[in-house]
């Protein structure tokens, strides 16, 4: 591939003449990840190409079956989806790196835990999938924090608005607690990771916020990223109980 004299050879252009070289070739991990905006610890050129492997300096190639539902086209290169970009950076990014992007990639709703399931399923027997699974175990665990993050980033996907993150409920006799995600009007409230809590200053606080008129819905980290279409649309049910009617 040729280029104009002096032009900086840049991770963003090897892509480009990567795929210029190879017909057909889809840019996968890292590459697709760089094209997607996300930050990835990687300067590397990655390709999906299901031929003969060619030989290209600094040109990674990912000899798998890519299917036509897992491509797109960002900015005039044919990409990987971003659910599939997930997880071949997982497969190819050192074991922290690929930890961090699967955090953050369930945070943004860049995939879903049944999709890297299913995907992991489907390469059953092949190189590197126990190590795959044995990182999805650990970002299976989640934290409070991340939790309240996806938790968010749910909500306003679904339009759903109102909310106020770690507001303070208060009854008669003092605060209560920092609600993780708070609906003030319908005085609902939304627990996240509450087994950190202890069983007895927890059911003191649930006691007391149903005291005060406060429903509770207690929600953990595989409820949000399993099944979040399921929450959703159980929050709109409570909500729509909830939420004075206005004439």
């Amino acid at each position: 591939m040729f280029a104009d004299r002096g032009l900086p050879v840049t991770p963003r252009l090897r892509d480009v003449a990567a795929q210029l070289a190879l017909p057909g070739a889809v840019l996968a991990g890292p590459s697709a990840a760089r094209w997607h905006g996300w930050d990835v610890p990687s300067s590397e050129t990655f390709v999906a190409f299901l031929s003969r492997r060619p030989r290209l300096r600094h040109v990674h190639v990912l000899q798998q079956e890519v299917l036509e539902t897992d491509v797109c086209v960002v900015d005039g290169l044919r990409s990987t989806t971003p659910s599939r970009t997930v997880y071949d950076c997982a497969r190819v990014l050192p074991d922290g790196a690929a930890s961090a992007l699967l955090a953050t990639a369930l945070q943004e709703c860049w995939t879903t835990m049944p999709d890297l399931a299913t995907r992991i399923r489907d390469a059953t027997g092949r190189h590197g999938t126990p190590r795959l699974v044995r990182l999805i175990r650990v970002v299976a665990l989640g934290n409070r924090t991340s939790a309240q993050k996806l938790a968010g980033k749910l909500l306003q996907r679904a339009g759903i608005w109102g909310w106020s993150p770690h507001e303070p409920i208060s009854d008669r006799w003092g605060l209560i607690g920092l609600g993780d995600l708070v609906f003030p009007e319908a005085k609902l409230v939304i627990e996240l990771g509450i087994d950190e809590l202890e069983p007895a200053p927890l059911r003191e606080r649930h006691t007391r916020l149903a005291a005060a008129g406060w429903t509770v819905v207690n929600y953990s980290w595989s409820d949000l990223t399993t099944r979040p279409s399921d929450l959703v649309a159980e929050l709109r049910q409570h909500l729509d109980r909830l939420t004075p009617v206005r004439w």
